[in-house]
Order: C-alpha cells, then sequence, then structure tokens
C-alpha cells in the first residue's frame, strides 16, 4: 500500500472578461492561473474559521499560483477576471486521504491472509487442485 496520494486530473475553467465565480479549495489544492489575471477574494469563512481578518485580495498573473497546503480546512474564494480579455485558471486537488474505514479494511486486508493464500498453506490446496 503507499503512503502517498496522488493528484486528481487538473479541473480548469475560463473566465470571460468581468466574469466571476466561487471555488473550494481543499487541504492541498494548488489554483493557477494559465492564462490572463484572475483577482482571489477570500470568503467570510475563512475568517470564521480561524478568527482572524480575512486576507487582502489577491491578483493573479498567468503562470502564478495559490497553494492551499498546510491548511486543516477547506475554504470558500471568489474569483473575478478584471481584464477585458479572457482568463484561465487550472484547480489541482490533492486525491483525499484515506478514512478511517479504508485504513481498518487495509489493515485487516494485510492482518488475514487471503482464502487462497490460507489454502495453499494449509496443505488442502493440492488436494483440491488434483480432485479438480
Amino acid at each position: 500500500m503507499s503512503s502517498h496520494s496522488t493528484a486528481t486530473p487538473p479541473i480548469t475553467q475560463y473566465l470571460a472578461p468581468g466574469q466571476g465565480i466561487w471555488i473550494c479549495l481543499h487541504p492541498g489544492s494548488t489554483l493557477r492561473t494559465t492564462r490572463g489575471d484572475v483577482a482571489v477574494h477570500w470568503g467570510t469563512q475563512a475568517c470564521e474559521q480561524t478568527s482572524q481578518t480575512p486576507p487582502l485580495p489577491t491578483l493573479l498573473k498567468a503562470g502564478q499560483h495559490l497553494p492551499w497546503n498546510g491548511q486543516a480546512q477547506a475554504v470558500w474564494i471568489q474569483l473575478h477576471n478584471p481584464r477585458d480579455c479572457p482568463a484561465e485558471i487550472q484547480l489541482m486537488e490533492a486525491a483525499p486521504a484515506p478514512g478511517l474505514w479504508q485504513k481498518i479494511w487495509h489493515g485487516l486486508r494485510a492482518a488475514l491472509p487471503s482464502p487462497r493464500k490460507a489454502a495453499k498453506n494449509s496443505g488442502h490446496g493440492g488436494a483440491l487442485h488434483t480432485a479438480r
């Protein structure tokens, strides 16, 4: 079992001049501007969750990125294209970490042999194989 998670394919979103959208950045996500300029405005949830004032708006130029690493919670941000030309962003999200159920399941699978391995190791596997 691998201990690291792989990233999901990036989601590409086009923003027409003056267009704005809301997106949710999950922990481990990265937002990258691939074309044009995009203004980033932080939602009020970021302020409420951390008991801090919201960060100032950020302007991401083409090629710049906004990582959301090391944060414990997801946050809503508003993206807006302030220019007269189209903009494009890519959102790359890390694969979610396995939950408790997946960890228990993988632990049980590692601790208990599969039925085929158990039959092979018990000596009955050969007798069953010759009987067929």
